[in-house]
């Protein structure tokens, strides 16, 4: 029971953070363009406001080890967050706005990027966040082929 209610809290809390950060399509999410899309989702991601929700998948994460029910809804989030990516990217590429011949594999290579960087939040975050500050977004303007800095909000 308490397994469960564990998996529930963290399955509503990273559902709600995906759904602030990236809305789904039929949504908010249809009035903006997808690059006006990541370039807030890259500024949201790269402030202190996104700390908390890095500490919350890093011992999701870690508790899943010996969790199955939380492991479940650790690996359905991660797929969740990876697919909301990859429609952004896929509408960028059918608007013209990216090239990317693989989204699936792009949104991957991001949000593993993103992952990375928050695995730091608890230990030397002080230390080691400025040179990281705009790695995730570095790596998205590369894996869409945009010059560098567009994916920077105005």
């Amino acid at each position: 029971m308490v397994e469960e209610l564990v998996a529930e809290a963290f399955t509503s809390a990273t559902t709600a953070e995906l759904n602030g950060l990236l809305p789904e399509a039929g949504t908010e999410r249809e009035n903006g363009c997808p690059l006006h899309i990541l370039q807030r989702f890259f500024t949201l991601t790269s402030g202190t406001e996104f700390d908390n929700i890095s500490k919350l998948w890093l011992n999701a994460r870690n508790l899943s080890r010996y969790r199955p029910v939380l492991h479940d809804q650790v690996v359905n989030q991660e797929l969740r967050w990876c697919g909301r990516i990859e429609e952004i990217i896929t509408q960028g590429v059918r608007e013209q706005a990216f090239q990317c011949s693989d989204p699936w594999a792009a949104a991957v290579r991001i949000l593993a990027v993103i992952d990375g960087i928050s695995a730091y939040i608890n230990t030397s975050a002080d230390h080691r966040m400025a040179p990281l500050t705009d790695l995730a977004r570095t790596i998205a303007e590369a894996e869409l082929r945009l010059p560098s800095g567009t994916l920077r909000s105005s």
